[in-house]
């Protein structure tokens, strides 16, 4: 390819602005999907940490990650002819000399892949890469019998706290925010890392562009002291992303109310699900979200073209497989949480267009 066409084939990717929101969500709307890295505020807030860069086509919404765990093309997200967007994507990774990896893919959008070309690519799937969804309605009231444990937390912490105070969070309290992301922070054995220094710029940014992001959230006092946040926006009419939550040492049984306040808020503004992101592999993360029991876990996949001669099953084989002979369970073997066997994993996996 010559000079002037690998510059023709080139997508036009630059890293997102903020006048780039109206056309992302109107993408993810229109979707139905409801990926944590869909969501405006994401794309925005994570860019330094993924280095990600985006760009608009023929009405289709392209990403490339270029990040240490997170890297590839995002499958195209648009009402067009797909083919011809994944097309741009393989002319796009020719032009610039890079492989035409894609990333976080639904199974739905792999096995899309896998019709139109197959035989190309290989599938893997990383548990760590799955969102935790939540019913806000489920979270929200904290009903049934495996929330008891939840609604007691809260109410302990609420008899406990003679001072509490509970307020929407507002540009007005950023500060009392602000002040609760560094108690957490300087608390942790690993303060320095340069993991937490990436999350810490996100989490400013956020506070910079509070307004523009359309975020919102919940601040919980005892008086005046702050003691946790929790920061959240719309993916879409049907999904609310949570961003962050963190409380300081002394507000730690804040958790529960911030959680479920989190999904009242979601709630409120019409949304029937609560994307509260994924675990990457922590198991902290993971016993503390499986703790919740999610509706859906829905799987994610990465595609890499396949070396000549390789004709081994993979993990979209695998996940096909179990979705044949209804063993759902099974998907995950390292989910292994006390509701592991009450989660359903779902065959929409992450496409929630209901």
């Amino acid at each position: 390819m010559n000079r002037k066409a690998s510059e023709n084939a080139r997508l036009p990717l630059a890293p997102p602005t903020l006048a780039d929101a109206p056309l992302v969500r109107a993408a993810v709307e229109r979707s139905g999907l409801a990926g944590n890295e869909l969501n405006f505020a994401n794309v925005f807030l994570l860019q330094e940490k993924h280095r990600t860069t985006i760009a608009f086509r023929n009405r289709f919404f392209f990403r490339y990650y270029d990040g240490q765990r997170l890297a590839g093309y995002g499958f195209p997200i648009g009402d067009g002819d797909v083919e011809t967007a994944l097309r741009a994507i393989f002319d796009d990774s020719e032009s610039r000399g890079r492989a035409p990896k894609i990333a976080l893919a639904t199974r739905t959008q792999a096995a899309t892949l896998r019709r139109l070309f197959p035989g190309k690519f290989r599938f893997s799937c990383d548990r760590g890469d799955a969102d935790y969804l939540y019913s806000t309605e489920r979270l929200a009231s904290l009903s049934g019998r495996r929330m008891h444990r939840k609604r007691n937390a809260v109410k302990r912490f609420e008899r406990e706290r003679s001072g509490l105070r509970v307020e929407p969070l507002t540009v007005e309290n950023l500060e009392a925010a602000a002040f609760v992301a560094e108690r957490w922070r300087s608390n942790r054995p690993d303060a320095e890392a340069p993991e937490l220094a990436a999350e810490t710029r996100a989490l400013e940014t956020a506070f910079r562009f509070f307004e523009e992001l359309k975020l919102f959230g919940r601040l919980v006092l005892d008086g005046d002291e702050p003691l946790g946040f929790a920061l959240l926006s719309s993916t879409s009419a049907l999904v609310c992303n949570e961003h962050f939550e963190k409380a300081t040492p002394d507000g730690a049984a804040s958790y529960p109310l911030l959680c479920r306040d989190a999904a009242r808020l979601a709630l409120e503004r019409g949304a029937r699900w609560l994307n509260r992101e994924e675990d990457l592999n922590s198991q902290g993360l993971r016993t503390a979200k499986s703790a919740w029991f999610p509706e859906l876990l829905p799987a994610k996949f990465n595609a890499v073209e396949r070396a000549f001669g390789d004709v081994e099953p993979d993990d979209l084989d695998v996940w096909d497989a179990a979705a044949e002979s209804g063993d759902e369970a099974t998907r995950w073997e390292a989910f292994e949480s006390d509701g592991a066997a009450e989660t359903k994993v779902g065959d929409k996996l992450n496409e929630i267009t209901v």
